[in-house]
C-alpha cells in the first residue's frame, strides 16, 4: 500500500531550485508551467529550438543553447544583465562567469531562511538550466528498497510466527552438521523468535531509505 501511493513520488519527475521541489504541473502552447507546494511557480517558455525564457517570481532569465559538435553548453542572462556560461560535463553541470571562473553553489541558511552573500544571485545558472531543460530532470527515490523491505517483513514475521519456518532455518543451518541427530531447543525457537522482530523492525528502516 505504501508504494501504491508513493507511486509519483518515484516516477514523477522533478528539479530543484535550492531547497523547492518542482514537477510538471500543464503545458499550454510553448509555456510549460511547473509547481512546488513550497515556493512560486515556474514557467518555461520554448521561444525556439534554441532559446527558452525561466520565470519565476516575476524574474524572467533568457536561456540560450550555444552547444557545438564537441560540447553542450548554455549561456543564461540574468535580470540584471549578469551572464554566465553553463557547460554539461557528463550530465554534470558546471556554471562560469563572464571571466571564466567557476560559479560554485554555496548555500547559507539560519531559522530555515536562506541568507544570500554579497553578489550571490538568486539562482544558480546551473539550476536554470536544468529546470529549463526536461532532460535534466530526475526521478526521486529508490522503489528497490521498498521490495527489498517487503522480504524481510515476510522473512521475519514467518521467523517470529511460524514453527514450521524455524524448523526449515534450523535444518538449513550449517552448524547442525557439528552435532549427531540435532533437534531445535526451546532457546533456539525463543530466539527465532526474536530475531524475527529484530528483522520486521529492520525493515521499517529499509523502507525508509527508499525515500
Amino acid at each position: 500500500m505504501t508504494g501504491f501511493l508513493s507511486r509519483p513520488y518515484f516516477t514523477d519527475r522533478v528539479f530543484y531550485l535550492y531547497e523547492d521541489t518542482y514537477k510538471f504541473a500543464g503545458e499550454q502552447e510553448r509555456l510549460v508551467t511547473y509547481h512546488s507546494s513550497t515556493a512560486d511557480p515556474v514557467q518555461v517558455r520554448i521561444d525556439d529550438e534554441l532559446n527558452r525564457t525561466l520565470t519565476i517570481g516575476g524574474q524572467s532569465y533568457a536561456i540560450a543553447d550555444i552547444s557545438n559538435p564537441y560540447s553542450i553548453k548554455f549561456r543564461v542572462t540574468y535580470p540584471n544583465g549578469h551572464v554566465y556560461s553553463v557547460e554539461d560535463n557528463n550530465g554534470l553541470l558546471w556554471s562560469y562567469d563572464d571571466k571564466g571562473n567557476i560559479v560554485m553553489a554555496i548555500q547559507v541558511y539560519a531559522n530555515g531562511e536562506r541568507i544570500k552573500e554579497e553578489g550571490e544571485e538568486d539562482f544558480q545558472p546551473s539550476a536554470l538550466v536544468i529546470g529549463a531543460y526536461p532532460d535534466y530532470h530526475i526521478k526521486r527515490g529508490m522503489p528497490g528498497f521498498l521490495f527489498f523491505a517487503i522480504g524481510l517483513l515476510i522473512f521475519g514475521w514467518c521467523s517470529f510466527r511460524y514453527q514450521a519456518f524455524q524448523d526449515l532455518m534450523f535444518r538449513l543451518s550449517p552448524q547442525r552438521f557439528m552435532y549427531e541427530n540435532p533437534e531445535p531447543s526451546d532457546f533456539y525457537y525463543l530466539m527465532s523468535k526474536v530475531g524475527g522482530i529484530v528483522v520486521m523492525i529492520g525493515s521499517i528502516i529499509v523502507a525508509f531509505k527508499a525515500y
